[in-house]
C-alpha cells in the first residue's frame, strides 16, 4: 500500500522543470485541496488515494494505444493494397 504522503494523493500535482533535453519532476507541487504549493512528502489530514485516478488514466492510455494500433494496421493494409495494385499492372 502506498504511504499517505502528498505525492500519492489525488489532490497533488507535481511541478516540472524544463532542462536542456528533457523535463524533470521537482520535489514540490500544488495541492488543489488547499490551493497552495506543497512538498511531495508532506502528510495532511485531507489525503485521498490516487489509485482510482491512476486506474482511470491507465484505462484511457490503453484505449488510446488500441486506437493507434488499429490505425497502424489500417495504414499497413492500404500500403499492401497499393503494392498489390502495382504488381498487377
Amino acid at each position: 500500500m502506498k504511504s499517505k504522503v502528498c505525492i500519492n494523493c489525488t489532490f497533488y500535482t507535481a511541478y516540472y522543470k524544463r532542462w536542456s533535453t528533457h523535463y524533470g519532476q521537482l520535489n514540490h507541487g500544488f495541492c488543489s485541496k488547499h490551493h497552495k504549493p506543497q512538498t511531495q512528502y508532506k502528510i495532511c489530514e485531507d489525503y485521498k488515494s490516487n489509485e482510482q485516478k491512476e486506474k482511470t488514466r491507465e484505462e484511457r492510455l490503453f484505449a488510446f494505444l488500441e486506437q493507434t494500433l488499429n490505425s497502424i494496421i489500417e495504414i499497413a493494409q492500404v500500403l499492401k493494397d497499393r503494392e498489390n495494385q502495382k504488381k498487377n499492372q
